[in-house]
């Protein structure tokens, strides 16, 4: 099909979950089946070169897919750059312990605080007068370059202007912002000369903007929001030619998401104009009916569940080195309060009672890894229970286990629960809106519990450590179902039918007859 793929994300980043995971996903099917694929993002940052290279290197991101950045786009073509070296500090260095930062004092008065990236490189400098009130901060690329400087207001500690520069020190763009909210006022495009190029009154007409300009001269452009933040920019998107799909990756319910809670807030644009979208996406068909029998009957909604690409077969237990511990259980996810980890920890308590070698890893990054640290220390459990950080290789670690677990609140889908069955390793799930029950059939490949019933959880754990042959055979199970029903076949076809049936309801948008009268 003659269209070119643009799939607009907020921003991209090597550790992310699983939204980044299913765009990129998405995204490298596209350049697999031959379309001219891009990713479109509208954060700033400095390491987007690095953020490319590394997601081909892990097998990520596809090379063939083009990855363009708002603000790389508005700077222009630059030279090769170099390494600059830094020059030596003045003054008192006061390390700022686990934070590879440092405060600068010069002659007793605090100047500047230091933050520095993993690998030595400058990250930040802000600075301070002698009231120390922030004044400035500002951010550096890869090769010691300031690229943004942010000029701060005193009583907020936020910012009121931010300046964004080019590899010859040139301003290419500018911002005024309100600093009670953060919401830009003024933005100025500047020419190379440094005249003004383009002037906006906030951050979305930048955006939009520079999405026509992106697909100005494209003959069948299709956009995807695969963000929320995304949403209302492809929606306000003027060119008649651009298809328009709208991609849900969680749950449109807020708490206590059942079918008849209220609309999350952060979903609510998508579904007021369901009607002028020419595609919607949703990943089950428990979510597709849900929406449907609130909303009325949609053709334009559709049901593409994820895929996964497996890299064992059925016989995998053939292949050398492959063993699975039957006394290790574990989660791979996000340590946020959504996913419900203090739940597992808690059924973990009475699993230990039962099955006394057992073993629990947690692998992930979030805002809650002290809390949970500390319950797991509280309940006597640093022996049994092991709270790794971000792995690269969730496939090794599925492996090694025996099962795997998941106790969210909800989910749009569940990638990891994709991910433990495609390596063969049953999951115990709370059956949760959305996903688990349409991945998991219970008893069979996998163990599907009452949502919120920490007993029953526990009681699902135990039964798997005590009976280890059948935990194995409900893994390969769960492998064989995936490899049938969520191939990267079907995956690729349901995505060029979507795309097929956007771009025809796109057109009988803009004629005055039915496509099919042609």
């Amino acid at each position: 099909m003659n269209a070119t793929m643009f799939f607009l994300l907020s921003s991209l980043d090597v550790q992310r979950g699983g939204l980044t995971k299913a765009s990129l996903a998405q995204a490298n099917t596209f350049a697999d089946m031959g379309y001219d694929t891009h990713i479109l993002t509208f954060n700033f940052d400095t390491r987007y070169e690095r953020i490319r290279e590394k997601l081909i290197e892990l097998g990520q991101l596809n090379e063939k897919v083009k990855v363009i950045n708002l603000y790389e786009e508005l700077c222009g073509s630059e030279e090769d750059l170099t390494v600059t070296q830094a020059t030596p500090e003045a003054g008192y260095l006061d390390p700022h312990v686990g934070h590879n930062a440092f405060r600068v004092y010069e002659n007793g008065l605090y100047t500047k605080y230091k933050k520095f990236h993993e690998d030595g490189s400058l990250d930040f400098i802000d600075y301070f007068n002698e009231q120390r009130y922030r004044i400035k901060k500002e951010v550096y690329d890869e090769f010691g370059l300031i690229r943004k400087v942010s000029f701060m207001d005193f009583a907020s500690n936020k910012p009121r202007q931010m300046n964004f520069y080019n590899s010859s020190s040139q301003a290419y763009l500018s911002k005024w912002v309100n600093p009670e909210n953060g919401k830009a006022i003024r933005v100025n495009w500047f020419e190379k000369n440094g005249d003004i190029k383009a002037i906006y009154s906030n951050d979305d007409q930048l955006k939009l903007d520079w999405i026509e300009r992106v697909i100005k001269d494209v003959a069948n452009p299709v956009l995807v929001a695969d963000a929320r933040k995304t949403d209302l920019l492809m929606i306000n998107v003027k060119n008649k030619k651009a298809a328009k799909i709208w991609r849900l990756h969680s749950s449109h319910l807020t708490a206590p998401w059942e079918a008849d809670s209220d609309i999350a807030s952060t979903v609510q644009t998508g579904i007021n104009h369901l009607d002028n979208i020419d595609a919607a996406l949703v990943l089950t068909e428990q979510q597709k009916t849900d929406i449907e029998n609130r909303f009325g009957k949609r053709t334009n909604l559709h049901v593409i569940p994820h895929a996964s690409r497996t890299n064992l077969k059925t016989g995998w237990f053939g292949r050398p080195g492959l063993v699975k511990d039957e006394r290790l259980a574990v989660v791979i996810s996000r340590y946020s309060a959504i996913k419900n980890i203090d739940h597992i920890i808690k059924a973990f308590e009475i699993v230990v009672k039962k099955v006394p070698d057992a073993k629990l890893e947690f692998w992930g990054d979030g805002p809650e890894k002290e809390k949970l640290q500390k319950i797991i220390h509280d309940v006597n459990l640093t022996d049994h229970i092991k709270l790794n950080g971000y792995t690269q290789e969730p496939s090794n670690i599925y492996q090694s286990a025996l099962f795997s677990i998941l106790a969210s609140k909800t989910e749009g889908f569940s990638l990891s629960v994709l991910e433990s069955m495609s390596n063969a390793t049953a999951v115990v799930s709370y059956d949760i809106r959305y996903g688990p029950n349409e991945l998991i059939d219970n008893g069979e490949n996998g163990v599907l519990v009452q949502k919120n019933n920490i007993d029953m959880l526990a009681e699902a754990m135990i039964s798997m450590f005590n009976h280890p042959n059948t935990a194995i055979k409900m893994g390969k199970a769960a492998l064989k179902k995936v490899e049938r029903k969520f191939n990267q076949e079907i995956y690729a076809n349901s995505w060029e039918h979507v795309v097929r049936v956007a771009i025809e309801n796109r057109q009988m948008k803009n004629e005055d007859i039915p496509l099919a009268k042609k």
